[in-house]
């Protein structure tokens, strides 16, 4: 092979190795869960630095804002919502764990909620911004409600996101549910999407899924003794601890949960434990990993009897593997899948793992 005859230029940018983590860990996840995997290329061809990320982002995000906005103009709705959809999504992965800029990433976190709000009543079905009375405030949650397809009144599944996710990110998983017949509230609890800035990270997250069935008690036109739960990543640890306190659950699914957050702390990405420490409210690091510790199933464990499935991937480099196995050891009416290709949130096989998720949900949910 000819060897090249360019010196290398000494003022050529190595990537951040940032950017290159981010990459492997979440690519699967963008393209999952609604970004054009053009677009995953094009914007991360033109970033270097972990500094530009969410500067990049918005520039993908900004793009579709204006392709909305002239297919508004034009009177062609359903392009626009799809186009407000991506303009959302771009803004989220800016944002999602880019902590080192918080005024930067801030604005992107209001222009995702304001594209995917814009984007909310062209749904199908439609997704209506709610709020649940939490304590002194109230937490922000999309629901949809599907035409009816064997129900009088169609259960419903309460969606949690993980550490870096949010209501609007779940919707692509939201479709596999609303497709079942399914009605899904998808909820972002303390620490997460709009309340991240003024609740920090619950670890009795249970306390989220109580609020989300008593709101669900008082909404007409929903079975409220039918109720599940899905949560995904630190999602998953939320859903188990559901599943051990909140009795009112029919079932829940665990996608790629933590049993105990701190196991596997020093092996996380940076930017998830900086997202940690931000979003706990943690003065430091030593401080983060110690709220870490708190997000544990050692005591919650033994309190579940409501059937849960737990899925999780072999290749799962954020949460291994061994944290489902050990609850699926802990609980009796436990069912464990593993797909040994997994990655995180087995992201890669997401037709094949949220059809099965949702399977399960509609077989316990409609008897």
């Amino acid at each position: 092979m000819a060897q090249d005859q360019h010196a290398a230029d000494p003022n050529d940018a190595k990537p951040d190795p940032r950017v290159a983590g981010a990459a492997a860990h979440w690519g699967y996840r963008f393209t999952a869960n609604g970004t054009d995997y053009g677009d995953f290329n094009a914007t991360l061809a033109r970033i270097t630095r972990w500094a530009d990320w969410c500067r990049e982002w918005g520039v993908t995000a900004t793009r579709y804002e204006q392709f909305a906005e002239a297919a508004e103009d034009a009177g062609q709705r359903q392009t626009a919502a799809g186009a407000w959809q991506r303009a959302a999504l771009a803004w989220h992965w800016g944002k999602f764990v880019f902590v080192d800029d918080p005024v930067q990433q801030r604005a992107a976190h209001e222009r995702a909620i304001a594209c995917f709000f814009r984007a909310a009543p062209v749904l199908t079905p439609p997704a209506e911004l709610v709020r649940i009375p939490y304590g002194d405030t109230a937490l922000a949650a999309y629901l949809r409600v599907p035409p009816a397809a064997g129900f009088d009144e169609p259960p419903v599944v309460i969606m949690v996101p993980g550490l870096d996710s949010t209501k609007e990110e779940l919707q692509a998983t939201a479709e596999y549910f609303l497709a079942r017949g399914l009605a899904t509230l998808a909820v972002d609890g303390p620490g997460q999407g709009e309340a991240e800035y003024e609740l920090p990270i619950e670890p009795a997250y249970e306390k989220v899924a109580t609020a989300a069935a008593d709101y669900l008690q008082d909404r007409a036109g929903l079975d409220r003794d039918r109720i599940g739960l899905f949560g995904v990543s630190l999602g998953g640890y939320y859903a188990a601890r559901a599943a051990a306190y909140e009795k009112r659950l029919r079932a829940v699914v665990a996608l790629a949960g933590p049993y105990r957050f701190d196991q596997d702390w020093d092996e996380l990405p940076p930017q998830t434990r900086a997202t940690f420490q931000a979003r706990s409210g943690a003065k430091s690091e030593e401080d983060a990993r110690a709220k870490a510790a708190e997000l544990t199933l050692e005591a919650a464990a033994a309190h579940i009897d409501t059937p849960l499935l737990l899925v999780g991937g072999g290749r799962d480099a954020i949460v291994p593997a061994r944290h489902q196995e050990r609850l699926a050891g802990e609980v009796k009416t436990a069912e464990l899948v593993i797909y040994p290709d997994g990655s995180h949130g087995v992201t890669n096989r997401a037709y094949e793992s949220r059809s099965r998720m949702a399977d399960w949900l509609a077989a316990r949910l409609s008897t």
